[in-house]
């Protein structure tokens, strides 16, 4: 006998954490120098932690809205006593699309290890080692009104949506890269599909101005794309279609996610960089009515025909994400 059942049940979604600790090794795309990381599950409700371990005290800086220090070509977040670390955008990213709630980013330098310019090397060992469910709820910030800043033509927004998405626009006229967009719904294979690869990028004018400045030291062909006006001066090329563009989304989701939760909104950019990335973030926390703090579920819809004798044969399918 069959019959139709129409039941959709609630799950809320657990935080999550590494399953073991995993390294990396590199240099900094800015500071140029060697340096080790090892990053470690952490207890529920940590967050994300960056420890210094060249230095013996003052050393923690954790990855909030709170140590948010402005910076231009990465993002740098500094605790009270001065202490830094920079270019954390693509590991955040990573975390974000993996659902990592909590973790230790032990790391004996000031700037992370570049790798490839992108986030496929965390992902990779993401999947090879295991995320780790834990016990309490997660809990995800929700956007309940529309946001908005700018810098000029730039801006950057965000409206209310019960997924987090991105559109986003970028405009290097009189250069290969030229005008291209990339709409981006958020998920943890999305990124492993679309974002995770896409590396870094500059323009080679800029090179030399970097360098004088004291960043791009560590940069080279092995962890970015340099465009020298219509010629990619990569032997490989481009990895895919619509890189440049698609790194820009990698960054902001990196970069929102020092909201310290996930997030719940649809948001639109023109040629967003780190800096409006975080004034975003800004203007998000500014006054708690823009925003409310719920925990994350699933609704799973059990929809369809149902042998009695044969309960196996009921399968959940998702239909909403939070």
């Amino acid at each position: 006998m069959n019959y139709i059942n129409n039941k959709i049940e609630r799950i809320f979604l657990k935080q999550n954490t590494l399953r073991t600790a995993i390294s990396f090794s590199g240099v900094g795309v800015h500071n140029g120098r060697a340096v080790n990381m090892t990053i470690e599950p952490a207890k529920e409700d940590a967050g994300i932690i960056f420890k210094r371990l060249d230095l013996s005290k003052n050393n923690i800086v954790e990855a909030n809205a709170s140590n948010i220090d402005s910076s231009y070509l990465c993002t740098r977040i500094t605790n009270k006593m001065g202490v830094s670390v920079s270019t954390i955008e693509h590991l955040m990213a990573a975390f974000s699309a993996f659902g990592i709630d909590n973790a230790i980013v032990n790391i004996d330098d000031a700037e992370l290890p570049a790798l490839d310019g992108s986030s496929a090397e965390y992902i990779k060992k993401f999947i090879k080692y295991g995320i780790q469910e834990q016990k309490k709820n997660k809990k995800t910030i929700k956007i309940l009104s529309k946001l908005k800043v700018s810098d000029g033509k730039r801006f950057i927004s965000i409206s209310p949506s019960n997924n987090f998405s991105l559109n986003t626009t970028i405009d290097y006229p009189n250069t290969l890269i030229g005008k291209s967009d990339f709409f981006y719904t958020h998920s943890k294979q999305n990124f492993v599909d679309y974002l995770s690869q896409a590396r870094t990028y500059a323009l080679h004018e800029d090179i030399e101005k970097m360098r004088t400045s004291g960043q791009a030291i560590g940069g080279s062909l092995n962890n970015a794309i340099v465009v020298d006006k219509f010629k990619i001066l990569n032997p490989g090329g481009l990895r895919f279609e619509k890189e440049f563009v698609k790194h820009k989304t990698l960054d902001c989701i990196g970069d929102l996610y020092l909201l310290g939760k996930p997030l719940l909104g649809y948001v639109e950019c023109f040629a967003p960089g780190h800096k409006l990335n975080q004034k975003l973030v800004f203007k998000i926390l500014n006054d708690k009515d823009n925003y409310k703090i719920e925990d994350s579920y699933v609704d799973v819809s059990y929809d369809a025909y149902t042998n009695v004798l044969n309960k196996d044969s009921l399968s959940p399918n998702l239909i909403n994400v939070a």
